[in-house]
């Protein structure tokens, strides 16, 4: 199974490596000149579009099948997920609004995209020293191991 992954991302990949070589080859024929109301640069545009669409379909696609052939480590990763469905939650409730009427009109914003603005720092505050501190335990328990 992995082997037959393994060559459909080889496939793809040199599907679209030789796509974008073709489409510079012709930028490289028709010069600056011809690039202009050309349809090139468009093409190059859609190649980009389609190589973030298989990106996009994979990202998800790949850590399902992963949970779905590992289902002891699928706990672990939905037991993180509530964890920060958790966090969302608490900083969402300690959020306020700090901005009276007319400073909300300056900013042509709501009230409620104030708290959630303020929910998302807290969040990014907590989780980054999370994560700062799971580093530094993780550097100092590996000098006792």
């Amino acid at each position: 199974m992995d082997k037959i992954i393994l060559n459909v991302f080889k496939a793809i990949s040199f599907i679209l490596i030789g796509l974008a070589v073709i489409l510079q080859i012709i930028v490289l024929v028709k010069g600056e000149d011809g690039l202009v109301g050309s349809s090139v640069l468009d093409n190059y545009a859609r190649l980009a579009y389609v190589a973030l669409a298989i990106a996009a379909i994979l990202a998800i696609l790949f850590p399902i099948l992963f949970m779905i052939q590992n289902p002891k480590n699928a706990l672990k990763v939905l037991i993180g997920l509530a964890g920060f469905v958790v966090i969302g939650f608490i900083c969402y409730s300690i959020a306020t609004n700090s901005f009276n009427i007319v400073q909300l009109e300056e900013l042509e914003t709501t009230a409620e995209v104030s708290k959630s603005v303020g929910a998302a720092l807290y969040f990014t505050y907590i989780v980054g020293g999370i994560a700062v501190v799971s580093i530094i335990f993780s550097g100092i328990a590996g000098l006792f191991k």
